[in-house]
């Protein structure tokens, strides 16, 4: 299990962006039947996906050595580019911060903004945090 969950750890800062991606028929106006509120919920939800899944990792890494995941990206002649991520309980620790503020912000943000008529817009963004 902790090796499947630092394979994945690179996709917690992607549950943001498919939440982006996701909400941008309301923030554009495609979708103006149901308002702007199922924008802010789906944006909520893969806030709380990235959240879970950050807990299963800081969990996972709590009391490990370091470790380090390369994923060659290109190979040309001599030239070799590579992405390095570095998974330890200190990242771990941070990654959470960040989408539990995040996951908080968000919160507030629905409730300050129920009447605004940018909602939809201001969640699209918000993925993108």
């Amino acid at each position: 299990m902790t090796e499947f969950l630092t394979q994945t750890s690179w996709w917690v800062p992607f549950y943001g962006l498919i939440g982006a991606v996701l909400t941008v028929p309301w923030a554009a106006g495609i979708i103006r039947r149901t308002g702007p509120r199922p924008a802010a919920y789906i944006n909520l939800l893969m806030t709380v996906l990235a959240c879970i899944h950050g807990w299963f990792i800081f969990g996972s890494v709590w009391n490990q050595p370091a470790q380090e995941l390369v994923y060659n990206w290109l190979h040309v002649a001599d030239l070799d580019i590579s992405l390095a991520l570095e998974i330890s309980p200190i990242t771990a620790a941070a990654m959470e911060v960040i989408t539990s503020l995040s996951l908080l912000a968000q919160l507030y943000a629905l409730g300050y903004m129920e009447k605004d008529w940018a909602l939809a817009r201001f969640f699209a963004l918000m993925g993108f945090f």
